[in-house]
């Protein structure tokens, strides 16, 4: 299959810059009047900017040819100086499809085929749903034409997980506080206006009846909901979890619609993150640490699952979905050594507000305010450590307001890292960090750990090599005689 973007593409690039640069038009034009030079070298400098980067645009649409063959993806662009980059088709993980309001009208969406390397996700703007299809096919097939029309099958019966209903929306936006962001809008819009300096607030306010009074409040009270639930409407409308025998899938959006797949296989770790306000309302949030993790959006991750799920239907999906990634009971904990360093570390960011005391007396008591939330913030951190290793599982819980409990395989650790400051060493305790595959790299910290567990971790480290299984088509033994031995963990003594 061979893709063109569609010569229509160009109108759309000058709509998107358009509205990308609506702020920037519209002060230019305010000041279209001016005979001030600065003035005039300002709007013709963006004229000239907004003129090439039109022109780079269509010259994107008309000379890119991208050309999805057996072996990989092969990028064409250029004209008179021509460039091809290729992607081998076992490279790619996940696709993602993001179609914002213009592009909506449009009849298009724009995609994005992952690999894990940012230098090598190929994303394409403009493509209509044919063409999408056909792509997310490509992909999510991954060349075994074989078991093509079973999956097809598959994808019809596909499982659906979990839909958000109109109930859970509205329990989302007033739970998420969101409507309270007309507060700081407004106080910026008033002290950007200045509305003082035409009306005399205090003659109108003493004009106004209580009645009055209380039905502006509530008025205002009501716009600031409704725009909490237009957000999360938008966000949150239609969220859907599926999954079938390879992937799971991630839908979302009313306006900015938004999808997102990824093969079981290629699951890194799985995230639980709750908050003390989630803890009291019982939900979790699930996370999936995935090769080709990238912000789709502005508002949230897409593959961070619905925020408000109730912790058992959290549970109950990672156990559908991921079996291998469900959360165990805990075995490992903080050292009882280091209780004493909990009060022993310098308070440092603490101490240097108090210093500035020096100059304003109030920052003493900022201060003593710091000061008291690091020390309640390293008591929790120290109540939250907790880690399992398990054969070829491990966990680790780690946090202080927000508790976070990753859960990984053995095979998906890159790097086994161990720490010992000045402190550490003193009280025969050490950090262990342990680092995932993503992009980018995923580290958890446990601080505190009795040193006398680090010959049981990196014997578990070590038995990685049972886990892993190397591709016979790779230069792996070539390699391994010309490189240097490299050690299983990384051991570092900081002052």
């Amino acid at each position: 299959m061979t893709f063109r973007y569609s010569k229509l593409k160009i109108f759309y690039d000058l709509l998107d810059l358009i509205k990308s640069n609506l702020f920037i038009l519209f002060i230019l034009f305010l000041n279209s009047g001016s005979n001030s030079m600065f003035m005039n070298i300002v709007q013709w400098g963006a004229i000239a900017v907004f003129g090439f980067s039109f022109l780079f645009r269509i010259y994107e649409t008309l000379f890119t040819k991208v050309v999805f063959a057996e072996d990989g993806i092969h990028i064409h662009k250029g004209l008179f100086s021509k460039s091809e980059q290729f992607i081998p088709r076992e490279k790619f993980e996940n696709v993602q499809t993001k179609a914002n309001v213009l592009q909506r009208l449009f009849g298009v969406q724009s995609i994005t085929m992952e690999t894990g390397e940012a230098t090598s996700d190929v994303t394409l703007e403009f493509v209509n749903k044919v063409d999408c299809i056909k792509i997310e096919d490509y992909v999510l097939r991954n060349g075994n034409q074989e078991q093509h029309a079973e999956e097809a099958i598959n994808e019809s019966e596909r499982q659906i997980l979990f839909t958000t209903t109109i109930r859970d929306i509205l329990k989302a936006s007033l739970l998420s506080f969101s409507f309270l962001a007309i507060i700081p809008i407004g106080l910026n819009i008033w002290s950007d206006v200045h509305p003082e300096k035409y009306i005399n607030v205090d003659k109108v306010m003493s004009h106004l009846s209580g009645w009055l009074l209380i039905l502006l409040v509530l008025l205002a009270v009501l716009a600031a909901v409704g725009i909490g639930v237009f957000k999360t409407f938008n966000s949150y409308y239609q969220y859907t979890i599926s999954m079938d025998n390879e992937r799971i899938y991630v839908q979302k959006g009313w306006l900015s619609k938004q999808s997102f797949s990824i093969r079981k296989d290629k699951v890194q770790a799985v995230i639980y993150k709750q908050n003390g306000y989630q803890k009291l309302l019982g939900v979790t949030t699930i996370k999936l640490i995935s090769a080709g993790e990238i912000l789709p959006g502005e508002d949230q991750n897409i593959n961070e699952f619905f925020p408000y799920l109730p912790t058992e239907k959290a549970h109950e999906l990672i156990a559908i979905m991921l079996p291998e990634f469900q959360l165990r009971s805990m075995t490992h904990y903080a050292s009882p050594k280091a209780k004493k360093l909990i009060w022993l570390r310098p308070p440092i960011f603490a101490s240097l507000v108090a210093a500035t005391g020096f100059w304003k007396p109030i920052f003493f008591v900022f201060g003593a305010i710091v000061l008291v939330f690091t020390y309640i913030n390293r008591i929790r951190e120290y109540r939250n450590t907790a880690f399992k290793l398990e054969d070829a599982h491990v966990q680790l819980r780690s946090g202080a307001f927000t508790v976070e409990t990753l859960v990984t395989k053995r095979a998906k650790l890159l790097e086994l890292q161990f720490e010992r400051s000045l402190l550490q060493r003193i009280f025969d305790v050490m950090s262990v960090k342990l680092t995932n595959r993503a992009h980018p790299v995923h580290v958890t910290t446990l601080l505190d750990i009795d040193s006398s567990l680090q010959p049981l971790i990196t014997s578990w480290f070590e038995a990685r090599t049972k886990d892993v299984e190397i591709d016979p088509h790779s230069q792996y033994d070539s390699l391994k005689q010309d490189a240097c031995p490299i050690p299983s963990y990384v051991e570092v003594n900081s002052k």
